[in-house]
Parts: C-alpha cells; sequence; structure tokens
C-alpha cells in the first residue's frame, strides 16, 4: 500500500513539475510583451487576447496532465500480486517390503520432482536392525550414475526419519540407497515421498 502511494505520489509530482515548468514560461512570456502603460487601445486587446489563449493552452495541457495521472493510477490499482499455495501431491511409495540381507540396494522407484519446490521423505523402519539411508538424485528416472544428495542418515530399527529436501537439493528425479550392515531377521521397510507444488 505504501509502495502504491509512493509511486502515485511520484507520478503526481512529475507530472505537476511539467506542467508548472511550461505554465511558468508561459507565464514569463507573457509579462515580458505586457504592452507599456500609455499603448494603444488595440495593443492592449491584443495582449488580453494573448492571455487568454495563454489561460486555454494552460487548462488544456491541465486536463491531459490530469488525464495522464488518472491513466497512472488506474495502471497501479490494476496491478495484483498472486500468491500460489503450495500443494503437497499424494504420496509416492518408493520402497516397501522386507530386507533379509546385509547389502546396499535401491529403492524400486525414484519420485519425479521437476515441477516441484520441496519434497518429504518418511522412511518408516519396523526392521529389527539399523539401516541407513542415502538419498539420491538423477536427470534420468533411474538409479544408473545417480547423485548422492546430502550425507546418509541412519535409521533405527523400529523407529522413523523425515528427510526434507529444498531448492538447492533439487533434481528432476528423487530416490534412496538402503544399507544394512546386519542382515535383518524380521520386519519391513516403506520409504514413501511427497512433493510440494
Amino acid at each position: 500500500m505504501a509502495e502504491r502511494e509512493r509511486r502515485e505520489s511520484s507520478a503526481g509530482a512529475v507530472l505537476a513539475g511539467g506542467l508548472s515548468a511550461v505554465g511558468g514560461g508561459i507565464i514569463a512570456t507573457l509579462m515580458a510583451g505586457r504592452p507599456a502603460e500609455g499603448a494603444e487601445p488595440d495593443a492592449r486587446w491584443d495582449y488580453l487576447i494573448q492571455c487568454q489563449e495563454a489561460i486555454i493552452a494552460l487548462l488544456e495541457q491541465n486536463l491531459a496532465t490530469q488525464e495522464q495521472i488518472l491513466t497512472v493510477q488506474k495502471e497501479i490499482k490494476e496491478i495484483k500480486v498472486t500468491i500460489a499455495s503450495w500443494e503437497a501431491r499424494e504420496p509416492v511409495v518408493l520402497f516397501d517390503r522386507a530386507i533379509t540381507m546385509a547389502a546396499t540396494i535401491n529403492a524400486d522407484r525414484m519420485i519425479n520432482w521437476s515441477t516441484g519446490k520441496r519434497l518429504l521423505i518418511k522412511v518408516e523402519s519396523l526392521l529389527d536392525q539399523d539401516c541407513i539411508i542415502q538419498v539420491v538424485g538423477n536427470i534420468t528416472d533411474n538409479y544408473l550414475l545417480a547423485t548422492a544428495i546430502n550425507g546418509p542418515l541412519p535409521c533405527l530399527a523400529q523407529s522413523n526419519i523425515s528427510i526434507g529436501l529444498a531448492w538447492d537439493d533439487w533434481h528432476p528425479f528423487i530416490g534412496a540407497t538402503i544399507t544394512t550392515g546386519v542382515a535383518p531377521t524380521s520386519g519391513t521397510l516403506t520409504i514413501a515421498a511427497v512433493a510440494q507444488e
């Protein structure tokens, strides 16, 4: 609101300043051409006609200036600020099954984050052993040559962790790798991702 008022007053000041300069120039010219006290009546009549023509010209300029001010104000009032709401997409399950060996494996799929702003990855472990989760990103929907994003995070047995990614971590496709140092004997691991657009 303050910005709009500042721009309106600035626009008005510039236009009014221009009008004052033009009007001042016309008045100075008329004063310089004013007939002397003892001038002929025709010279005085000519001078009065010139004054009236100058006043008409000033009024026309004033009208044009007012129209410009109204146009600027209308344009300022028509400026709309749109704040797009960020909406979360439905969760995408990247991995949901038992792990029965000590190994590093890729999740079963990746999430397409090409139009997202933020991403949340939720890991829910019912495994009886700890595991390490590494978020990875790629420019294709493929784990081949995927790049690690940030560092690996531990997920303890029978626990949950959340991993939040923002613009600095952006890759079109996001997945996860899971590392178990000791083979789990029971439970499942679920990894789901929710993108915010």
